[in-house]
């Protein structure tokens, strides 16, 4: 690949959901911080929401390490397709108590609330962790608006963290919604939040200079919006393209070059660049 000839010690842009390569823009900051609000007064319920692309999943497990470090007990589930009866073995997985491949739905529900009944009781605080909401079955919605019932009822110890697209409306499961103690929305970038997120991301890596120059950042924003996985492909593409044409530095015609070889890339109606038109 082409960290050896930009000097970098990782692949910063490869989309992955290594913390290694979350960078805390402003935006993402603020949105860890009221997660980690909710976690430190023992709230029942937050949503986090943000278009595709975003970060969610990267807060949500920066939020995870978060409320390790403060002595919480954590369990995550991603919700993506899961009905209610796959939420509750999974949940019941996450939580340690070795459910079998053919437990019923009432008897994993009876051994989830029991554990968490359990963990009231010793005052010891549980954070559950659910991303792709939106992707859900809506039965396993009335799981989760269940289990935070019961949680209010007892006073119990337990705080549900969500994670969801914005498209997923309050009308689609409005009883859910009204559980929640506090909505975080997490916005698209910036420009300044999106030179933030390059130039982040390559100290992440070592980056040894500045590779990107401000017009490149300038034309990254206007393409993608501010949508840091359309930014992060963008770059990888115009890195890898780089390395082949032998660049000193990636300029705005090598970011349009980028443009036009990713699929779906949010392009402005600009000229088509071809690689070997870039600047070296």
């Amino acid at each position: 690949m082409y960290e050896r000839y930009w000097g970098l010690n990782g692949s910063p842009f490869q989309g992955t959901n290594d913390l290694r390569w979350f960078i805390e823009t402003t935006a993402h900051e603020e949105a860890l911080a009221r997660l980690n609000f909710l976690v430190d007064k023992r709230r029942h319920f937050g949503l986090l929401r943000g278009p595709a692309g975003t970060g969610k999943t990267l807060v949500m497990q920066a939020a995870r390490r978060d409320a390790i470090q403060r002595g919480r007990e954590v369990a995550s589930v991603d919700l993506f397709g899961l009905d209610s009866h796959e939420m509750l073995w999974q949940l019941a997985v996450a939580l340690r108590l070795s459910p079998h491949a053919n437990c019923s739905r009432w008897w994993l529900w009876q051994a989830v609330t029991d554990h968490l009944q359990a963990l009231s009781s010793a005052n010891l605080p549980q954070v559950l962790l659910c991303d792709h909401l939106e992707r859900a079955e809506s039965d396993c919605l009335s799981v989760l608006e269940r289990l935070l019932h019961v949680e209010a009822a007892q006073n119990g110890c337990l705080t549900i963290l969500a994670a969801a697209r914005d498209a997923f409306e309050e009308d689609v499961f409005p009883e859910l919604f009204e559980q929640s103690d506090l909505r975080i929305e997490l916005p698209l970038l910036d420009r300044l939040e999106t030179s933030q997120f390059v130039r982040g991301l390559l100290h992440q890596a070592a980056c040894p200079r500045e590779v990107f120059k401000p017009d490149a950042i300038k034309t990254l924003f206007e393409l993608t919006h501010g949508e840091p996985r359309a930014i992060a492909r963008l770059c990888d593409v115009a890195l890898a393209a780089g390395e082949h044409q032998e660049l000193s530095h990636i300029d705005e015609y090598a970011i349009r070059a980028a443009a036009g070889e990713v699929p779906n890339a949010r392009r402005t109606r600009s000229p088509r660049y071809e690689f070997a038109d870039a600047v070296r």
